[in-house]
């Protein structure tokens, strides 16, 4: 262990300490890159405006410079909004380059505000474009509807009935067009959407089981690690510990090795 890093940590951790200053919470974080990756675009809306209600969350100093440190976490926030939509689809030239391009721009910026313009821009452009991506994979508006109910309601106890129910159709035409459109039954559908969420949370976060069940809408924890062994065939304890932080450079060793062959 470096000791001159270490005293340059513990005096750090205490400089934060008294001044009562704390970073966003791993799950508002993971909550923000899941809205892009999903491209959630209303709550993409909802979220920018509660920080411009409330400001800015308080971020490390990377930097004495304002301008500086502000380049940096945005670049940091680049990297992990690229990474996160590749996870859910997007193809690994398209989300690099991207972040490339926004990089760039970040590094040309001359202000602060110019900075959080990009910042902005960058997220929502990501998001649109994983938006559209789940719009070409359908064809119908009621369907397109329903993955945004879905999505946006994951938290919930979801079911063909009330999604139905949300967008005043009738059960049984919604979930006979969902199975011939989507290739899976909606309640298929909704179990994959939790457990791709529950696996994203114990790859990146240390919440409990009983956390993710609840956050997820399961009827008990139970439940929960039944239907996640289920269909992973490890128990989330056994799949965090074999995938907790790996998963970037999985995925990307894993497109490197097909773009190879």
């Amino acid at each position: 262990m470096d000791m001159e890093i270490e005293k340059e940590l513990q005096k750090q951790l205490l400089n934060e300490r008294e001044a009562q200053h704390f970073r966003d919470s791993y799950d508002r974080e993971i909550r923000f890159y899941d809205i892009i990756s999903h491209g959630d675009l209303e709550a993409l809306e909802e979220f920018y405006s509660y920080e411009n209600r409330t400001g800015l969350p308080r971020q490390g100093v990377l930097s004495g410079a304002e301008l500086t440190n502000r380049k940096y976490h945005t670049v940091i926030l680049a990297a992990l909004i690229s990474r996160f939509c590749i996870e859910a689809g997007m193809s690994v030239t398209v989300s690099y380059s991207l972040s490339d391009i926004y990089i760039r721009k970040i590094d040309k910026a001359r202000t602060v505000e110019e900075v959080n313009s990009i910042s902005y821009s960058m997220a929502r452009e990501y998001c649109t474009r994983m938006h559209d991506n789940i719009k070409k994979s359908v064809i119908s508006r009621h369907i397109v509807l329903s993955i945004d109910y879905i999505r946006s309601h994951i938290q919930d106890n979801l079911s063909v009935d009330s999604v139905a129910e949300a967008l005043s159709l009738n059960t049984s035409y919604l979930s006979k067009l969902f199975k011939q459109e989507m290739g899976k039954t909606m309640s298929r559908y909704i179990r994959d959407q939790k457990i791709e969420i529950a696996c994203n949370m114990l790859r990146h976060l240390d919440e409990s089981s009983l956390n993710i069940s609840n956050y997820l809408g399961f009827s008990s924890q139970s439940h929960f690690i039944q239907v996640f062994k289920r269909e992973t065939g490890m128990t989330p304890e056994e799949y965090r510990k074999a995938n907790y932080h790996k998963s970037w450079m999985s995925k990307e060793g894993k497109e490197s090795k097909e773009s190879k062959n």
